[in-house]
């Protein structure tokens, strides 16, 4: 029994160095920055969005953890709300690009905690990017469509805030995580994610 009582102290000792070690090889592993395939952000009203995400990892030097910005590329397609001098059908394609900043830590060998700042969400459109098409039923010209840009670019930015802000906030952490030749699949609220390593050389 004594010999036993010895040995458990030493057991101990082990478990924890193989814990130590699978954190930081998980640490170094995600280090960098990693992008998603597009996926559905919204789609309702006749609205879609899809979103990128981004995932740029900064690792700590001697630490399992650092910071991180997370971002999204969205393109936004819908129907411009007839009025203020719109009287036919018209569409319009846009994109926008949200960011949010935080801190990660990794949990075990496959699970990683995120932290992430609110106050640092920041959402956004160029108006310039707009591009509207619309379909002329008869011989009248196109409505002047300059004036209304500004308008879709904040209706934009809403959409794009509504839909990253539960996007974004939910994520609490990455798990179920596995990389594979610059590759990793992984799980965010309960998503399937597929994400690739970026600026490999």
């Amino acid at each position: 029994m004594k010999k036993l009582l010895q040995l458990i102290p030493a057991v101990a000792l082990l478990v924890m160095a193989c814990s130590c070690d699978s954190k930081s090889k998980l640490a170094n592993d995600i280090n960098g920055t990693w992008a998603s395939s597009p996926d559905r952000l919204a789609d309702n009203n006749g609205s879609s969005a899809s979103i990128i995400r981004i995932i740029e990892f900064d690792k700590v030097p001697d630490q399992s953890g650092g910071s991180l910005i997370m971002s999204g590329l969205i393109s936004v397609n819908s129907a411009v709300p007839q009025g203020q001098g719109i009287d036919m059908p018209i569409s319009y394609t846009a994109s926008g690009v949200a960011t949010i900043t935080g801190q990660w830590s990794v949990v075990d060998d496959d699970e990683i905690a995120l932290v992430l700042d609110g106050s640092t969400l920041k959402v956004d459109v160029d108006p310039q990017g707009i591009v509207l098409d619309y379909n002329v039923l008869s011989g009248t010209s196109a409505p002047d469509t300059t004036a209304i840009k500004p308008a879709l670019a904040e209706m934009v930015r809403k959409v794009i805030t509504n839909g990253v802000e539960t996007r974004f906030f939910n994520a609490k952490k990455i798990d179920d995580i596995k990389i594979n030749n610059n590759m990793m699949s992984c799980e965010i609220d309960d998503q399937d994610i597929t994400m690739r390593r970026q600026n490999v050389e």
